[in-house]
């Protein structure tokens, strides 16, 4: 693939090699000042390649180093979580080990709202409702 200050070059010989500048000495110095300007174009556009992988480089490390620091910061928490998938759809639904050991909590799946794990005293206020109904028909 040609690079684009070839093409230019390319295009400059075939003007001058062909003698396409025509018999109007202004259609020269048109030519010559539009292929300058399309220079310029192309030593920006090679400069602003140079620039960006720079700066890919330069995220890419921090990117790195970013994740270093995160598992030294997050090393000891990552042991307290658990993982389990939804019974219903199947998604991975990852809580906190302690909810385990906690009667009172339930855990429902983002996606798709299925209890995943409930404890033993959990009250859920939908059934709370539905045995206010039931005493107040007896």
């Amino acid at each position: 693939m040609k690079t684009i200050k070839e093409k230019i070059a390319y295009l400059r010989g075939l003007l001058e090699g062909g003698n396409l500048y025509g018999k109007d000495p202004n259609t020269k110095v048109f030519w010559d000042h539009l292929l300058g300007i399309l220079d310029d174009v192309a030593e920006s556009i090679n400069a602003l390649g140079t620039n960006q992988e720079e700066l890919a480089e330069y995220v890419e490390a921090i990117d790195s180093d970013l994740m270093d620091l995160e598992e030294e910061a997050y090393q000891d928490e990552d042991d307290d979580w658990v993982e389990t998938d939804c019974p219903e759809c199947g998604e991975p639904v990852s809580f906190e080990e302690s909810f385990l050991y906690d009667d009172d909590v339930q855990v429902t799946c983002p996606e798709c709202g299925a209890v995943v794990h409930r404890g033993d005293s959990f009250l859920d206020i939908d059934e709370l409702e539905d045995f206010d109904d039931e005493e107040e028909e007896e």
